[in-house]
């Protein structure tokens, strides 16, 4: 019970900085503002990387954890491939940043199966 208060805590704490940015008053954000919120996106990013991180007590919570993990991979990818897609025919520039995560995240699928691959 208390692993899906916090998912529901972590949705409804995105959904608030998202609604804040969203609102349209981000572009008259101060310093400060600027720095709050990016404090609380890196500790969402920290807190969402934590998820399901705990010690696996039988065999059913390793195959949801793989299962979940998987689904967060693909969710990723499809997104950063659609924003790419976006930026390249519509708005005719490339942000790098979504280049870059989309090379991350298959750069490390690659080398984490490679090293579990050739592990003894």
């Amino acid at each position: 019970m208390k692993i899906i208060i916090y998912y529901l805590l972590l949705l409804v704490f995105i959904a608030l900085i998202g609604g804040f940015l969203l609102s349209g008053s981000s572009s008259e954000m101060g310093m400060a503002q600027m720095l709050g919120i990016s404090a609380g996106l890196i500790l969402y990013t920290v807190a969402v990387s934590l998820v399901g991180e705990k010690r696996a007590a039988d065999e059913r919570e390793v195959l949801h954890r793989n299962l979940s993990n998987r689904a967060g991979l693909i969710a990723g990818t499809i997104i950063f491939s659609i924003g790419l897609i976006y930026q390249l025919f519509v708005t005719h520039r490339l942000d790098y940043w979504l280049l870059t995560g989309l090379i991350v995240i298959n750069l490390a699928k690659i080398v984490s199966l490679i090293y579990l691959n050739y592990k003894k």
